[in-house]
């Protein structure tokens, strides 16, 4: 990500890195998670996919 975050990318960050730490999102797909939920391109199923991904691969564990 650049350097000049907007108020999205700030919060976007936030809330990545928090269902990151509490194991329902891959940390391997936090950029592209960012990108996507910032420039409001993160849908239903996006999220349903990566918590199921995580799950299944025990992140957070």
């Amino acid at each position: 990500m650049s350097d000049a975050k907007t108020p999205s990318d700030t919060l976007a960050c936030q809330v990545i890195d928090r269902l990151i730490v509490a194991g329902h999102l891959r940390a391997e797909k936090r950029d592209a998670l960012i990108a996507k939920m910032a420039s409001g391109g993160l849908k239903s199923d996006d999220w349903r996919l990566e918590i199921e991904l995580s799950a299944a691969k025990g992140d957070g564990s």
